[in-house]
């Protein structure tokens, strides 16, 4: 192994001092030893580190130069046998460095993210995500709040639903705009005083009650987060996994992303609109 080869494997210029070696010697290492990186190239890796610090620090060493300086002028073609081992001797050293290098930019890039701040930060989303998933899923079997409000005006148009084939979109006078089961022909006749019956800790609209003379009628709400609630259990649950299996591969960085961004932005949809965030902080009684 040349000088040239050992600065190139330490990722140091060749003119790097020797507590600077030392120095970078022991920031690889920490990263490459076995027993801190179960990757079988990591094992072969630190010996090669070792062997270049070795040969850089020896004064021994102090003049040997890249080994294209010594090889003795020849014909096209008139490659020796040594000359030709040494050859696949250093494009192999150049392919461990190469692969050296992407172990450590791979190494660098997941502790980025399970580490500091940014990790600190997904554990957040981590926790909260379940939290709103076990309300989502317990709020099922909990009982009914029935709240009054006035039904102000509704639309004619047709649309299709999750839960209904037939949607209108009526406006609330507290709760604002929102999409409810074809009832129109009801409407026309009742009251605009309305009950609406909601889940208990995030009060999510279910269904609306409306009376005339003789008559109450019930209609069911759609496009809201109850109407897709097991979905949204399921995908609440997602970064769990990335925090429990914290290992490097494409799942857990494609998980990790979805997590951090897509599901923290749904989650915090879910809590910033129509008062969320009190009615889960006080259990549902406000």
């Amino acid at each position: 192994m040349t000088r040239a080869e050992c600065f190139r494997l330490l990722n140091l210029p060749s003119d790097s001092t020797d507590v600077e070696i030392r120095k970078q010697y022991k920031k690889l290492a920490l990263r490459l030893h076995p027993d801190v990186n179960p990757d079988p190239l990591a094992h072969e890796l630190f010996i090669n580190l070792g062997r270049a610090v070795e040969i850089l620090l020896n004064p021994d060493h102090k003049e040997s130069t890249n080994p294209e300086d010594k090889r003795p002028s020849r014909r096209a073609g008139s490659e020796t046998e040594e000359e030709r081992q040494e050859r696949m001797r250093v494009a192999k050293m150049r392919y461990e460095q190469q692969k050296m290098q992407e172990a450590i930019d791979n190494n660098r890039y997941f502790l980025s993210l399970t580490s500091g701040m940014r990790w600190s930060i997904y554990k957040y989303v981590m926790r909260i995500s379940l939290v709103l998933s076990l309300a989502l899923a317990i709020e099922f079997f909990l009982p009914r709040h029935y709240e009054k409000d006035v039904l102000m005006g509704y639309s004619n148009i047709l649309n299709n639903g999750i839960i209904k084939r037939n949607i209108n979109s009526i406006e609330l006078e507290e709760r604002g705009t929102f999409y409810v089961q074809n009832n129109v022909p009801a409407w026309k006749y009742t009251y605009p005083e309305v009950i609406l019956e909601t889940t208990w800790l995030l009060h999510t609209p279910v269904k609306m009650i409306t009376t005339d003379d003789f008559s109450r009628y019930r209609t069911e709400f759609d496009f809201h987060i109850g109407s897709i609630r097991f979905a949204l259990i399921i995908l609440l649950l997602v970064p769990l996994y990335p925090y429990l299996r914290r290992k490097k591969t494409l799942s857990f960085v494609f998980l990790y992303h979805l997590s951090f961004w897509g599901i923290g932005s749904v989650m915090l949809y879910i809590l910033l609109t129509q008062n969320r965030v009190i009615h889960l902080l006080s259990l549902g009684f406000l």
